[in-house]
């Protein structure tokens, strides 16, 4: 299996821990490196590749006002491993940001596609087979444990990786939920895990090539 950064012939740019310490809004870009399944970060309307080492995606449920406790994203997409089933892992157990750390809770992340599902109560995982052009947006939605009430504004943490037969798996990586708070308490809250849950990464190589993937957008 060919890495992306031996497919690709250019010159890069290399940053400091810190700088990928920064937000980066993006979609998940998935790849290998060698034999290692990597997540970084990109943009599904240009096809840029923001960073090739991301761990933690910001996602806002509500977007939609007809599903207030809903949202697809983080969403992923790949083209260098065409044919290749992967698997996106969710582990159990959900989190809700108390202003300066995760406590855990009741409510429940649901997480399907394709009519697959899983949750964070009992784990599970959805499947995707990657093409050329594979872009593809989960549902994540948000419900309490009693039917018909609604689950408190709040934000949300929860857990993946990604796998595929004969690679090693991704790093555990984060998606931070925000249920109708600020956008100061959201970003509050993603670099308490940029810095606490995070590995502190040695200097990556970015990529700012809008042509490097061809993307089909959503």
């Amino acid at each position: 299996m060919k890495s992306l950064l031996s497919v690709v012939s250019l010159c890069v740019s290399v940053f400091a821990s810190s700088t990928l310490a920064e937000e980066i809004h993006g979609d998940i870009w998935l790849y290998a490196n060698g034999n290692q399944l990597v997540t970084g970060s990109y943009d599904h309307t240009t096809g840029e590749i923001l960073s090739l080492n991301t761990l933690v995606f910001e996602a806002e449920f509500g977007i939609d006002p007809i599903f207030p406790f809903s949202g697809d994203e983080p969403g992923f997409g790949t083209n260098l491993m065409t044919g290749l089933t992967f698997t996106m892992n969710m582990a159990q157990g959900l989190r809700m940001w108390n202003g300066s750390g995760f406590d855990t809770t009741a409510n429940i992340l649901n997480f399907s596609y394709g009519g697959q599902t899983a949750s964070s109560i009992t784990g599970g995982a959805l499947s995707f087979q990657a093409t050329p052009t594979t872009h593809v947006h989960p549902e994540y939605s948000l419900e309490t444990s009693i039917p018909s009430v609604d689950p408190n504004n709040g934000i949300y943490l929860a857990a993946f990786t990604y796998q595929s037969v004969g690679m090693v798996s991704s790093e555990v990586f984060y998606a931070v939920f925000n249920l109708g708070m600020s956008e100061e308490d959201h970003e509050a809250a993603t670099e308490w895990v940029e810095t606490n849950l995070v590995p502190t990464p040695a200097a990556f190589a970015l990529l700012g090539l809008a042509g490097l993937a061809s993307r089909r957008r959503r």
